[in-house]
């Protein structure tokens, strides 16, 4: 699970470390910056807030109970393009940093032995993007960093009754999770990341390919 989690997160939050840097420059020197100040927030960033309050992070399983069902066979991005969601907002120097990403994945799982389900999960169309709101002059955003297909990683997942456990890490000062549930045609979850800058907070909602 390390390196799937970790993967986004470390996109999202370099995304949101880079423009928070540029807003403190600009902070510092707003004169040199007045041609890129907007009062706009990104359609994409402007739910942040309210998602990181409403997201309720999956709790991991308890136990080992049988899985409930079959969940071998390929999963997809529910919706195309918002498979997973992720969200965050910290404080960097005396702005905000609101930061978001999106894409889909393909979760592949072969085999179920016990309470161990394994295979691969892939992202592709993944796209990060944020915004610092420099006190005073408005707000700084970077343009839209996308990455077409990360390549499918192995990964294992804890599954008792109901509920998965793709794992928790720490590394680097962090610690992500991620969590879900399943039915027979459809997996959800969320995924969290405490770091050194903030907290960091998402979904996942996939299909079973018929």
């Amino acid at each position: 699970m390390h390196n799937n989690i970790s993967l986004l997160i470390a996109r999202l939050v370099l995304v949101g470390v880079v423009v928070g840097g540029i807003g403190f420059v600009a902070w510092r020197n707003p004169a040199q910056f007045q041609a890129f100040f907007t009062q706009e927030i990104p359609a994409g960033l402007r739910s942040v807030e309210n998602k990181l309050k409403t997201i309720i992070t999956a709790k991991p399983p308890i136990g080992n109970l049988t899985p409930a069902r079959d969940l071998r066979g390929t999963w997809i991005s529910s919706i195309r393009g918002k498979g997973i969601q992720l969200y965050g907002k910290f404080a960097t120097g005396p702005g905000t940093t609101t930061i978001y990403e999106d894409g889909d994945i393909e979760l592949i799982i072969n085999t179920v032995s016990g309470n161990t389900a394994s295979g691969t999960m892939r992202y592709t169309n993944l796209c990060s993007t944020g915004s610092t709101a420099v006190p005073g002059y408005g707000n700084i955003t970077v343009p839209k960093q996308c990455v077409a297909d990360t390549g499918a990683r192995a990964i294992q997942i804890r599954v008792s009754g109901s509920r998965l456990d793709f794992g928790t890490v720490s590394a680097g000062g962090a610690t992500f999770s991620m969590q879900g549930n399943f039915t027979t045609d459809i997996i959800s979850g969320t995924m969290t990341a405490t770091t050194p800058y903030g907290v960091v907070k998402g979904e996942f909602h996939l299909n079973r390919v018929r």
